[in-house]
């Protein structure tokens, strides 16, 4: 372990009083040994320590903040008998020196600050605790991976592949961007920190392999997790703009110390916020330390609720946000979870079929219509107005499912298994998930990125892309539709955090990107869902000649077929699902129907093997098939 050598500067000491409770306040300068000084304050419970000293707690400061934003906390939790520490990390706030951005430089300073809690000799030296949000979060987590002298952590907001996490798949983020981008009265940057942007901002491609081999040093510390033997309360936000979720997701099975997730909603990076939820995450941090500082057995370490987690869902609050479902599990992912494959198909239908057809593709063009566009300059467009519309178009293709028969919940990582091929030599796809409401209104549920930035025009590749983990309850009656797009931007109205900036920086290069649909290149996204049905739809309105209803389509199948059937006129209709010895298993459809086409969708997820039939029922038709179902 890298050692600092620490000389302490006192400055004054001040007194604290709030309610019945006092403690004392102590400004002082920490002198690191490369010589730089962070701006500390401790509080100091009044009275005497208990057997051991006191139990202590470091507070660490979100990016581009100071300590002053955790000051008040930390005197909260001094007059609840912790000794606590709270800091302005290198480059931010008084504290000198240059930001590394949030690295194992800024961690090794908090070693520092541990080992100064350490040297004193009212603390105890095995009772003590960190916290923080984003960086604050961050570096104590990953100092914990690094073996320091800490008690329990609860970090927020953070993941231990947050330099990857950036730029994952290939899409550099726009919070990145911005981070970059802030001014030296909010953090002063090293040399090579302040290099990243300008590669962010060019077209070079050996200024993104720059990025992509600099942003994960020392940073990451996925493969470090397993060390940890740290007690760890992580939560994060599914909708966070910063740093994803699926990070400490895929750390569960190497986080070998005691822990506790809650994944929801949260009071930073852009994520939808609920009182509720804030509320209860608050509870949970106060129980985390009182357990592991204090000895007091409050339930905390309840293994039925190992694994919190709060689904956005309808309806709409303050405007354009979810509310928020809570749930708990022992496990993860949660009982019940299937993966749902969903199929492109090039009628913009979004089916757990594949395609059959001979149309081989789609196409959604890169519109960039002026080559000239440089990225700072749509950065500087914020992505919208006449003047970067003229300049670049947005482009979207959009598939839709059926309505939803029952609610059903995604819960984990959705994937996307894309063919694909494009005309230039750099590409981009995007896709968003929605929820479209019985009501008409849509709202965005998350997303999955991906930018080929080593592709060979006109090559056939296939790329499964992971996509933002995320738990969401689609309402019945609701359809779900995945758009494809080249601009991963909303309206302000929608998204008051990035507002019309997009949630990865777009491809400046016009080009043909295609997906492919049919054959053996069947495009489908994969979501995590719990009781996946869809109902029938109407796919013509024509009027037939006759009443029929076809053979399903794939037969046989697993677990997933459709039904196609047309009504020559206006009628009651039944198509009801049989097994073998006459069993109804499931009815499709019992309503009223105008003549037409229609396209039925039947799960076989929940049943054996074996053969099974379908009939349909209608004012002076009837007619039986069957189909078989193979696992």
């Amino acid at each position: 372990m890298k050692k600092f050598y620490i000389f302490i500067s006192l400055l004054f000491f001040s007194l604290s009083l709030n309610n019945n409770y006092c403690s004392t306040q102590v400004d002082f300068l920490l002198t690191l040994s490369d010589g730089v000084k962070l701006d500390c304050t401790k509080f100091i419970p009044d009275g005497n320590p208990p057997s051991g000293g006191w139990p202590c707690i470091i507070m660490l400061h979100g990016f581009g903040l100071d300590k002053y934003s955790e000051i008040d906390y930390a005197e909260d939790m001094a007059d609840n008998d912790f000794y606590t520490v709270v800091y302005s990390m290198r480059g931010q706030g008084e504290s000198q020196g240059y930001s590394n951005l949030i690295s194992t430089t800024e961690m090794y300073d908090f070693i520092s600050v541990i080992q100064y809690v350490m040297n004193d000799a009212n603390t105890n030296d095995s009772k003590i605790g960190a916290i923080g949000g984003s960086q604050g979060g961050i570096i104590p987590f990953m100092a914990a991976c690094y073996n320091a002298n800490l008690k329990c952590v609860a970090p927020d907001l953070a993941t231990p592949d947050f330099g990857s996490n950036w730029i994952e798949n290939g899409s550099i983020k726009m919070t990145l961007l911005w981070t970059l981008s802030y001014g030296t009265d909010i953090v002063r940057y090293n040399n090579l920190t302040k290099a990243m942007r300008t590669w962010i901002l060019s077209s070079q491609k050996d200024k993104w392999d720059s990025l992509a081999y600099y942003m994960p040093l020392n940073r990451d510390f996925s493969n470090k997790v397993n060390t940890c033997n740290v007690p760890v309360f992580s939560s994060n936000a599914w909708q966070d703009k910063f740093f994803s979720a699926n990070g400490i997701i895929n750390a569960l099975p190497s986080l070998h110390s005691p822990y506790r997730m809650y994944w929801g909603s949260r009071d930073g990076h852009g994520s939808d916020e609920s009182e509720e939820e804030l509320e209860y995450q608050s509870g949970v941090v106060e129980d985390w330390f009182d357990y592991w500082l204090k000895g007091m057995n409050n339930g905390v370490m309840d293994a039925n609720k190992k694994f919190v987690y709060a689904s956005t869902v309808y309806p709409r609050v303050n405007g354009y946000e979810w509310s928020f479902e809570q749930s708990s599990s022992s496990v993860w992912p949660p009982a019940g979870i299937n993966s749902v494959k969903l199929y492109f198909h090039p009628n913009f239908q979004l089916l757990p079929v594949a395609y059959s057809g001979s149309t081989s593709n789609v196409i959604l063009l890169n519109d960039v219509k002026d080559p000239t566009l440089t990225m700072e300059q749509a950065v500087n467009y914020e992505f919208t107005g006449s003047v970067f519309e003229s300049r670049f178009g947005k482009q979207t293709l959009s598939f839709v499912t059926p309505w939803l028969t029952q609610s059903c919940k995604l819960a984990g990582i959705p994937k996307v298994s894309l063919y694909y091929s494009s005309d230039a030599d750099l590409c981009q796809y995007n896709f968003q998930i929605w929820e479209i409401h019985p009501d008409g209104t849509t709202m965005l549920v998350n997303r999955i990125n991906w930018t080929d930035r080593a592709y060979t025009v006109n090559t056939t590749k296939q790329k499964t892309i992971n996509g933002v983990a995320h738990s969401h309850i689609f309402t019945a009656g609701s359809r779900i539709k995945v758009v494809v797009t080249n601009l991963d931007n909303l309206t302000s109205y929608e998204n008051t955090f990035l507002r019309t900036n997009p949630y990865v920086l777009p491809v400046l290069k016009r080009a043909n990107n295609k997906i492919f649909v049919n054959g053996s290149s069947q495009s489908y996204i994969e979501l995590p869902l719990t009781s996946f049905a869809i109902g029938v739809e109407n796919i013509s309105s024509d009027v037939p000649k006759q009443f029929s209803l076809h053979q399903n389509y794939p037969n046989p199948f697993n677990p997933n077929t459709l039904i196609k059937y047309e009504l020559r006129m206006t009628g009651n209709v039944k198509l009801v699902v049989y097994d073998i010895t006459g069993k109804e298993i499931s009815t499709l459809i019992n309503q009223k129907q105008n003549a037409g086409t229609y396209q039925a969708a039947f799960n076989g997820d929940n049943l054996p093997s074996g053969v099974y039939f379908y009939k349909l029922i209608t004012d002076g038709f009837t007619d039986v098939k069957k189909m078989i179902l193979v696992k």
